[in-house]
């Protein structure tokens, strides 16, 4: 996923004639890091951070996972409502879900 994500910020920066520089001077970034997410080698890059980039390319947060593996099922919807959560709440939620997915998945296996 990160690879496509990647490429789309890519294609959309080249497409408004700007250099990777100024995508991270516009984004508040550092180049470095434009150009590892651009080549899909950077997964671990903040929630906040990928926001930037794509509000400096005219792009919202969703249009990068608005692709069909990634739609469905309010996958969505569940992204800007964690995206408009504070940090501390954002892993509180996430570490309850994956202790719900856990809890699901022991009890199906059990079965």
């Amino acid at each position: 996923m990160i690879n496509e994500i990647g490429k789309i910020i890519r294609d959309k920066r080249r497409s408004l004639g700007l250099t990777i520089e100024q995508l991270a001077e516009k984004a508040d970034v550092s180049e470095s890091l434009v150009s590892q997410l651009e080549r899909g080698v950077n997964s671990n890059i903040s929630l906040n951070k990928l926001e930037r980039i794509s509000t400096a390319v005219n792009l919202k947060l969703p249009e990068l996972f608005d692709q069909p593996e990634h739609s469905g099922i309010q996958y969505l919807e569940l992204l800007d409502y964690l995206a408009k959560l504070s940090r501390e709440d954002r892993e509180a939620l996430s570490q309850k879900v994956l202790a719900l997915l856990t809890f699901m998945d022991n009890k199906s296996n059990n079965q």
